[in-house]
């Protein structure tokens, strides 16, 4: 696994967020990421918001689809933010974005196959993401990210995980899938529900949770095991 920076010129922020927004706004750096659920169009982060000069957070003028859960600092114009945002099929500004059958796709990929990671960037024209991901799924994603915008840079970096939180190597899906397995006694001896139970309590098909399960078990054991 590997981490991927991808730096992207791209005009779709204009399309999200108020035609002044970037007067005020110089950039927006998540710091950390809460919550993120691609399916619904949900993230939950804290994040930094550099304010011009001349401008105070009160100036900016914040797309109906983000709202401020608390303004936790603030140093010299950076207002740092408990942030959730949340685009979905019936939002004005997203139906465009979300609809296309390749927003669709790409959004699939991402819930399945890539971790989000930083250093995530916004600033007019151009934005900065970071994957965790397997190569395979990374040369998709490089694909892929074209329906964005244009690739400015790219970086490599090894994939690195704490041991506290071994977690952070799995998707939000495939945390989701296998936290359910657990508390549901998949991994129990003997075993208190089948697969098949499993997928009907998830709502997927059978198939699907052994994908998201066979992943994130080879996720965990990969970083226990690095080095050996």
């Amino acid at each position: 696994m590997r981490k991927v920076v991808i730096t992207v010129r791209t005009d779709i922020l204009s399309t999200l967020v108020p035609p002044n927004f970037f007067e005020v706004v110089e950039y927006i750096e998540t710091k950390a990421i809460l919550r993120i659920n691609i399916t619904q169009g949900v993230k939950i982060a804290v994040c930094d918001f550099k304010i011009k000069e001349k401008f105070t957070f009160g100036d900016v003028n914040l797309p109906e689809e983000w709202k401020i859960l608390d303004i936790l600092e603030e140093i010299d114009h950076v207002y740092t933010c408990l942030l959730k945002t949340q685009y979905t099929k019936d939002s004005a500004k997203a139906i465009n974005f979300f609809e296309e059958k390749e927003y669709a796709n790409l959004r699939k990929f991402f819930e399945s196959d890539i971790i989000f990671d930083l250093p995530f960037i916004l600033s007019e024209g151009k934005v900065v993401m970071t994957f965790a991901a397997e190569n395979e799924a990374i040369r998709g994603l490089l694909k892929r990210i074209n329906l964005i915008g244009n690739i400015e840079n790219i970086s490599f970096q090894p994939a690195t995980f704490s041991e506290q939180n071994l977690l952070s190597c799995l998707t939000e899906r495939q945390k989701e899938v296998i936290a359910a397995a657990k508390k549901s006694g998949y991994y129990d001896v003997p075993r208190k529900i089948t697969t098949e139970e499993l997928s009907k309590n998830l709502g997927i098909s059978t198939a699907t949770t052994l994908e998201h399960l066979r992943k994130a078990e080879q996720r965990i054991i990969s970083s226990i095991l690095a080095g050996y």
